[in-house]
């Protein structure tokens, strides 16, 4: 047999030492985190029309908001496995739109993402609010009051157009808009409205998009002052008006209704809405001319308009029947203090509600609005 030479052991007793040496020592090991990358692929100037996405790697996202530099939030739906994110619908155009996002790795490691991009801007197609009634500067109107809100051209998309048509309250209401044409909607609360606030409506247009290939141009803004709550009661049978001023009865007047000796000679039943006035008025038979049987024209004095149709509350001093009986052609007789008393009295909007005639007054009858039940009146939304 033979034998290692005594250098060799040397050298393996040295190695086996240093083998000794270096055995695994004890603890814990920590591996290093996966963190989610997120990414977004909207251009520097992104076209409205088009969608974008948000994408991440090594993990899932967790929520996803978008707004708009006019506080609009734009709506968008994950892929089946959250690993990206992609925008729905048109977007603002020409503002500025921030992207916030979370994503999550499977250690549980988060990642928060922040970036903004800008939409590019469209020029204005030419629909816009052409006017807003009952809007005068200095007017205060009546609890009952509408908006009445005409457009420049037929409306492309009603139901667009009405998501940026915003009415907003001091005193809080609940409302809705009923659209009478293409060029014409109306907005009328579920109840009067509070007295003594200001309502602020808003036709917010810039930069949206309305339907077909319609941009709004600037945004449209009125404001309506609500006056004192006048509301009158006529009871054609009682030939009594009754006027109460925020709730309290301020005046009680001996009026006479229509004599129903004709069909339109019946003053309507239904609650009208104080709509024009004026101090001298020429009252003239409805389609009659003269010379026809039953044609009249007699000037009146405080004339307060409460329908289309020829409907006003005035000054008639000839009618021997105010308190007693019901001798007009429809109108509501008044002597000449009370009908001045009225006149003066009177905003636009004010309720006039009639009963005791078999004739009820049409909804589109001037703004007869309140004539339809809540219920109908949601009806006519486009929403």
């Amino acid at each position: 047999m033979k034998l290692m030479p005594v250098r060799a052991l040397a050298v393996l007793s040295l190695l086996l030492a240093a083998g000794a040496c270096a055995a695994p020592q004890t603890g814990t090991f920590t591996p290093a985190p996966i963190v989610p990358v997120v990414s977004m692929d909207a251009a520097e100037e992104q076209d409205p029309t088009e969608p974008f996405s948000l994408s991440v790697v090594d993990g899932i996202l967790e929520e996803v908001n978008v707004t708009s530099d006019r506080s609009e939030t734009i709506e968008g739906a994950f892929s089946e496995d959250l690993t990206s994110w992609t925008s729905e619908g048109i977007m603002n155009a020409g503002s500025t739109h921030t992207v916030v996002a979370k994503a999550v790795s499977s250690d549980g490691t988060v990642t928060e993402f922040e970036q903004q991009f800008t939409t590019e801007a469209r020029e204005s197609s030419g629909f816009e609010v052409l006017d807003v009634t009952p809007v005068v500067e200095g007017e205060e109107v009546g609890v009952g009051a509408p908006i009445i809100v005409n457009f420049s051209e037929a409306a492309p998309d009603r139901a667009e157009v009405e998501r940026h048509l915003v009415v907003e309250s001091e005193k809080g209401h609940e409302g809705a808009w009923r659209w009478i044409s293409d060029t014409q909607v109306i907005y009328r609360t579920k109840e009067y409205w509070e007295p003594h606030q200001t309502v602020t409506f808003t036709a917010d247009f810039e930069g949206e998009f309305l339907g077909e290939d319609t941009w709004g141009g600037e945004d449209y803004v009125a404001e309506l002052v609500i006056g004192e709550s006048q509301i009158s009661f006529v009871d054609l049978d009682a030939h009594t008006m009754t006027v109460e001023v925020d709730g309290e009865v301020v005046k009680e007047m001996a009026i006479s209704g229509g004599s129903g000796a004709e069909w339109e000679y019946y003053t309507a039943t239904g609650v009208h809405l104080v709509m024009e006035k004026f101090a001298d008025k020429t009252m003239v038979s409805p389609g009659r001319e003269p010379g026809d049987e039953g044609y009249y024209s007699t000037d009146v004095q405080w004339a307060t308009r409460i329908n289309i149709t020829g409907e006003f509350v005035h000054g008639a001093p000839w009618n021997g029947s105010l308190g007693s009986a019901n001798l007009s052609h429809g109108c509501v007789n008044a002597s000449n203090a009370d009908a001045e008393w009225f006149y003066h009295l009177a905003q636009r909007g004010d309720p006039v509600d009639i009963v005791g005639s078999p004739r009820e007054m049409p909804w589109n009858n001037g703004w007869g609005f309140w004539i339809m039940s809540w219920d109908e009146w949601q009806e006519g939304s486009a929403l």
